[in-house]
């Protein structure tokens, strides 16, 4: 039943905590305070303030989860646990994608803010996107290398390394904030007649920049508790802690950086309103404005930290993806090297396969923006998972012991939900028409590895703990499509859509408690993953015979 190796838990609750810290304090902080500006103007501090508490409600799902049962790659599979192959295929392949292409963005943000010393990194081809030389895809090659070299090694390291950077990262954000304050406070910025006001976009803005203006990507490195919970040391205090204590001090620093960045604007970069906001140097926003107020000694410690930051962010973020391969690969998904570990505990191979995968991101994408904008839409659509399992656990195993219970389950679950469903729909058409081509490459993908290997085919599809997925796509989409963000025809009358998306929601809801997965699969699967919370072991998905099976 066990692997050669197991995993390691060295991770205590500081160490689990700072991991997540490093990697929501990344890029995010050095452009969103731009991108989010943009898109709401001064109520961007609403955005924030929204979207910290959206994504708390939504995490607090999976610390309930995580908390009762510390697994490594939980985000893969806890779909497995409580719906089966399919639900976990479909949202870890949305995980994955979204985890993988980060240390490319982390990457790229690094090479950007260094091109101010060594411009040949970059090559202008875009109106407003920096695209990466030959000089710079060389650059990003070897940095990538690095970072999966470190996490082939040792956990034990990543996570020093982490907590040494996550002090300096924690720190040079809120010296920027400071700073920017002092020498340049300008509150008519805030409430500026000529631009429109305090709400110059209304709601639509603030709605629209918590989904594409960077702040659930910056949010998005809570889960890296989730992935690393089985090699955590007491787990039940150390991914609380973790996963709710990242989440408070990032959304405290990143409002510092935003009211700072506000406050410190000139006058004439609001000329032509907040959509069209420009200064010089907004290429690396914050550095623009210490420039430009002289600040040189803040200007220089801003640039070491666009680079610590960044690099421990795609250091953090490779960890979690060759989990989240882990738990695939354990799950009969994916091919069974990617689930071996190497004599230090770490899954080489899959760090191998992030590594090549990633590598390709750097060609379609041009610049940060548009890195961001992509993965923040997945990122939207993977939380969906957090309130599903929270409150279908709670029938599958109403008895297990909870070191973290949730209050008002269903409530509580259905709000999350809701919050999730909301945030996929604000990042617009453009983004959700692009669900259906997801889905498809990975049951592409998926089939054609069961053609070719017995490994899956012992598996099956519980298709019928699936019938929840099919009216939430479906519903989503038209929804959308008539929607009035991101290229929607904008046909539905301002509050229907949110009305619709609440209907959606509970049915959706509703329809996943209803289907799930029956009690002789989430026996055989708790067995395995009790087995592994206990030895470290990594193990296989249980096998179920075709009549039991069957619904």
């Amino acid at each position: 039943m066990g692997a050669q190796h197991t995993y390691k838990r060295g991770i205590g609750p500081i160490g689990l905590m700072m991991s997540a810290i490093s990697a929501m304090i990344g890029s995010g902080f050095l452009f969103s305070a731009l991108y989010v500006g943009r898109l709401a103007g001064p109520a961007s501090i609403l955005a924030w303030v929204f979207g910290g508490l959206l994504v708390i409600m939504v995490a607090l799902t999976y610390a309930e989860v995580t908390t009762m049962l510390p697994i490594t790659g939980g985000s893969t599979r806890f779909p497995q646990l409580t719906h089966g192959t399919f639900n976990s295929l479909f949202f870890g392949w949305i995980t994955w994608f979204a985890v993988m292409t980060a240390p490319a963005i982390e990457t790229q943000a690094m090479l950007q803010y260094a091109a101010n010393f060594w411009p040949n990194l970059l090559t202008h081809s875009h109106a407003n996107s920096d695209t990466l030389s030959g000089q710079g895809l060389i650059a990003a090659l070897c940095l990538m290398a690095v970072f999966s070299v470190v996490n082939t090694y040792s956990i034990r390291l990543i996570t020093r390394i982490n907590n040494w950077f996550s002090f300096w990262k924690i720190m040079i954000p809120i010296a920027t904030a400071i700073v920017l304050l002092v020498i340049a406070y300008h509150p008519q910025n805030f409430h500026n007649p000529k631009v429109g006001g305090f709400l110059p976009h209304g709601w639509h803005g603030v709605f629209a920049a918590i989904a594409s203006g960077g702040i659930i990507f910056a949010f998005n490195g809570f889960k890296q508790a989730v992935e690393l919970a089985g090699e955590t040391k007491n787990p039940s205090k150390s991914i609380l802690i973790g996963i709710v204590g990242s989440l408070v001090v990032v959304l405290i620093i990143y409002l510092m950086l935003q009211v700072s960045f506000i406050s410190a604007l000139p006058g004439d970069s609001m000329n032509h309103g907040w959509s069209n906001l420009h200064f010089t140097g907004d290429a690396g926003p914050l550095a623009g404005l210490l420039t430009h107020y002289h600040s040189q000694w803040m200007t220089d410690l801003l640039y070491v930290g666009a680079l610590i930051s960044t690099a421990a962010a795609a250091l953090v973020y490779s960890t979690s993806a060759s989990r989240i391969l882990y738990g695939m690969s354990t799950n009969r998904q994916l091919p069974k090297f990617l689930s071996e570990v190497n004599p230090h505990g770490m899954p080489a191979k899959a760090v191998l396969v992030n590594f090549i995968v990633g590598m390709s991101f750097f060609l379609p994408f041009h610049g940060w923006l548009a890195m961001a904008e992509f993965m923040s839409s997945i990122i939207a659509l993977s939380y969906v998972t957090g309130p599903i399992c929270c409150l279908t656990l709670r029938y599958q195993l109403p008895n297990r012991e909870r070191v973290f219970r949730l209050p008002a389950i269903k409530l509580w679950s259905f709000l999350a939900f809701y919050v999730c469903t909301l945030i996929v729909y604000w990042t617009g058409w453009a983004i959700v028409s692009k669900l259906g081509l997801c889905l498809f490459l990975s049951l592409l993908l998926f089939i054609i590895y069961r053609i070719f290997s017995e490994r899956p085919r012992e598996i099956h599809m519980n298709w019928r703990a699936s019938t929840w997925i099919w009216p939430y796509i479906i519903g989503l989409t038209f929804i959308s499509y008539y929607g009035s963000f991101g290229g929607g025809k904008d046909k539905l009358p301002p509050g229907f859509d949110f009305l619709l998306i609440a209907i959606l929601s509970v049915i959706s809801l509703y329809l996943a408690v209803r289907f799930r997965a029956r009690d002789l699969h989430v026996k055989n699967t708790l067995e395995r993953l009790e087995y592994e919370i206990k030895t470290g072991t990594p193990m296989d998905v249980p096998d179920e015979d075709m009549e039991s099976a069957l619904y």
